[in-house]
């Protein structure tokens, strides 16, 4: 799907990542991605590693958007600080389960700011050709040719904008519905 379908099939998985994390069967992903790797000079990389990352960063940005939004529940805002800089760096599961999924529009919000962003990596080729830290780190495992790194960083930034407006706009909506009732 995803060298047929290029941005297409880069968006199916980039939406679908998030709730596979959640089912913790994103592990399984590890032995195709070195499978991909090792065969690198065929395949040129994983395309799964650039994938990850805007998931995580989008997961990162929608958390740090509802830390702007959540006024009145210290603790919730304290998780979702933490949290927030942990999905950045590669690891959602505390952003997921901590505020995400709690509140439901920042996991929307992550899911289609991760879809747009491997879309947008997915129809430039963006490959791994290492295993590391899926986050703003990444990119040292990111092949460098074909502009590979700029595509990534690109991809970084609109999944990260785009989850974190997305979680604004439909936390507006919610607070309008909520307000109205």
């Amino acid at each position: 799907m995803y060298e047929f379908g290029e941005a297409i099939g880069g968006l199916i998985f980039g939406v679908l990542y998030a709730p596979i994390v959640i089912t913790g069967m994103h592990h399984s992903f590890i032995a195709v991605e070195t499978t991909l790797i090792v065969d690198s000079a065929k395949t040129g990389g994983s395309f799964i590693f650039p994938i990850t990352t805007m998931s995580n960063v989008a997961q990162g940005g929608a958390e740090l958007a509802a830390l702007i939004i959540i006024r009145q529940n210290k603790k919730l805002k304290g998780v979702a600080s933490a949290a927030g800089i942990s999905a950045l760096l590669g690891i959602t599961e505390p952003a997921l389960f901590g505020v995400n999924l709690k509140l439901r529009y920042p996991f929307i919000g992550a899911i289609i700011g991760s879809g747009i962003g491997a879309a947008y990596i997915s129809f430039f080729k963006v490959k791994a050709i290492a295993l590391g830290t899926a986050g703003l780190p990444g990119f040292i495992s990111i092949n460098p040719t074909h502009s590979g790194w700029l595509h990534y960083l690109v991809g970084i930034a609109i999944a990260f904008v785009v989850s974190v407006i997305v979680t604004i706009v439909l936390s507006r909506r919610k607070a309008y519905r909520t307000s109205a009732e």
